[in-house]
């Protein structure tokens, strides 16, 4: 890289920089000013705004209310401890008022807790999304299940059993059975209009997370953000997110490791009938306080804009019935880590909620073999390392071939040079000459950045997977304490800028290779190799360290390549033979 190129790179990063810092104060306002109107709204309440009109209906339910409590009811809850999760049940919305984690870690050694934010337990049902979660059951434990039972003012019986999990094989932990019953106790047949199931609640693992980690989806739908709800330049924020289809299979809320699905399964064991689906959803952001955050053990530090959960349910369709007749739905409900492994099992597709996005497949495929790797090794990190070499040496033919290109680009170099002074004046003919001089020695001027093109793909795949790649939790290396975080080491004062040493280092090698590869005659290219550096620290610097690492550990393997051919016999730039005339 010449002088002019280095300016012009440490101008873009210094202007980089800048930008972040006033950036981050800027969200910080923001945030403190929005968290003054939000904070009485924390477990999602407030008046609702008037619905947007490019947002899809529900589909209309006309519900008669459940009767309220004769008196307010004290809360009841029920510790139900599985292998890997212990539950906390309660009777206010008869469902799981939590989720504790046993094998996985939130912040400062406490377990990671679903739901741990939400004001709706996991499991509840009721006639409208969002509304009557608080209803009082009757509870009762019993050989490791628990079942809450209520009759409202239609006389319709509504009977909940849980059922945790007792095995730890990937198929069946974290999942607990949901059997719902509902039994017509009046004289009179009755016609329910649907019902909904809740997921439960969402949040963000760390204060830092990005906003589009934590959201809800459902069966082949897209990842809903907390940003899906902030106002647009020709429409008002949205209060909730409703989507209307036949064959709903699943629902579920996830954040950057962790989900809750609900899965919809036979009416009855037996039944000789199709898998019942869902035929709406819907979900809703919330606003968690400072107050409640640091409740559970986590830092304000670090962070800036507000802080978003997400509750979600799915609508399940109408049903009519008989006087003394009953029907029964059961449900899957997940509540445990974004294992792709564990999830390809579920027989929906259930892993489509860890969104990999459109190198779906790229992703998935780094994934197992990362996996694979690490089973062998015993480290993420150097299964992360070992993955790259492989990849590398895989691409050697191409790259090597890019090399020796880019050789005979630069022995082009003089003849372009007098191309450009000779038809400075006329920038058509110049690059037609030009052109033409690639023709005339069979040189392509893309061949460079080749390479590059097919890596772009591994990068974002890699960029996909690593952020969303629950295993690499905790995993450590050298200096990093989290492969899935932010290597900081510290945070500069007054600005709280945090200082990032995998990124920085993985810049340098990225220069380094520049320095030592073969220079294009194409000025673009140049320009556009110049700026690679602050792209890739734009990607990196906030990102899961793991990235850095892999892509510092390619570039150090293409350094090393690139002395390993430097003695390679030298390109001759001759004139390609003209095809022959056709007569």
């Amino acid at each position: 890289m010449d002088r002019k190129g280095i300016i012009a790179v440490s101008l873009a990063i210094a202007v980089l920089i800048g930008w972040t810092i006033w950036n981050s104060k800027e969200m910080a306002k923001v945030a403190a000013a929005q968290a003054k109107v939000k904070a009485p709204a924390a477990q999602g309440a407030g008046e609702p705004k008037p619905a947007d009109p490019a947002t899809p209906a529900p589909v209309p339910v006309e519900t008669t209310p459940v009767a309220p409590a004769v008196a307010a009811e004290a809360e009841k809850r029920e510790e139900i401890a599985s292998p890997s999760v212990k539950y906390t049940f309660t009777n206010l919305g008869g469902g799981i008022a939590s989720a504790q984690l046993q094998k996985h870690e939130a912040e400062r050694g406490q377990r990671m807790t679903l739901n741990e934010f939400g004001s709706i337990p996991i499991g509840a049902v009721t006639d409208v999304a969002g509304e009557g979660a608080a209803a009082p059951f009757a509870m009762t434990v019993e050989s490791g299940s628990v079942t809450f039972e209520r009759t409202d003012s239609r006389q319709l019986q509504l009977t909940k059993k849980f059922t945790p999990p007792t095995s730890t094989d990937l198929a069946h932990d974290y999942v607990v059975t949901l059997d719902v019953t509902f039994t017509n106790r009046s004289p009179q047949p009755l016609a329910l209009p649907g019902y909904f199931v809740h997921t439960g609640s969402t949040a963000p693992v760390h204060q830092r997370d990005q906003a589009t980690y934590t959201g809800f989806m459902q069966t082949g739908g897209k990842f809903i953000d907390p940003t899906y709800f902030n106002a647009g330049w020709f429409r008002p924020e949205r209060p909730v997110f409703t989507f209307a289809r036949e064959g709903i299979a699943w629902a579920g809320v996830a954040n950057q490791y962790f989900t809750t699905l609900v899965t919809p399964s036979f009416p009855t064991p037996e039944a000789a009938v199709p898998k019942a689906r869902g035929h709406t959803v819907w979900a809703k952001r919330f606003v968690i306080p400072d107050a409640a955050w640091q409740t559970t053990g986590r830092s304000i530090e670090g962070g800036s804009g507000p802080r978003y959960g997400m509750d979600g349910a799915l609508g399940m369709p109408p049903l009519t019935l008989e006087p003394g007749k009953s029907f029964t739905q059961s449900f899957r409900i997940f509540a445990g880590p974004r294992e792709f492994e564990r999830l390809r099992l579920m027989p929906e597709d259930q892993e489509e909620i860890m969104d990999f996005g459109i190198f779906g497949i790229v992703s998935k495929t780094l994934l197992k073999s990362m996996n694979w790797l690490k089973r062998m090794l015993g480290s993420y990190a150097l299964a992360i390392i070992v993955l790259t070499l492989i990849i590398k040496s895989l691409l050697w033919p191409m790259q090597n071939k890019s090399t020796q290109s880019m050789k005979r680009m630069q022995l082009l170099q003089p003849k372009m040079t007098e191309l450009r002074e000779k038809y400075k004046d006329d920038p058509t003919r110049m690059n037609t000459e030009v052109m033409k001089l690639y023709k005339d020695y069979g040189v392509n001027p893309l061949s460079g950045c080749l390479p590059m093109v097919v890596q772009i793909p591994i990068f974002f795949g890699f960029f996909s997977m690593l952020g969303k790649a629950v295993e690499l939790r905790n995993s450590k290396f050298l200096w990093v304490h989290d492969l899935s975080l932010p290597d900081t080491i510290f945070h500069l004062p007054s600005v709280g800028w945090p200082v990032n040493i995998l990124p920085l280092v993985m810049a340098a090698t990225m220069l380094w290779q520049m320095a030592i590869s073969p220079k294009s005659g194409d000025p673009m290219q140049q320009r556009m190799m110049m700026f690679m550096p602050l792209i890739f620290i734009a990607f990196c610097y906030n990102y899961a360290s793991a990235l850095a690492l892999y892509w510092t550990v390619q570039n150090l393997f293409s350094v090393a390549q690139l002395y390993a051919t430097r003695n390679q016999a030298a390109p001759t730039l001759q004139k390609v033979a003209a095809p022959p005339k056709r007569k």
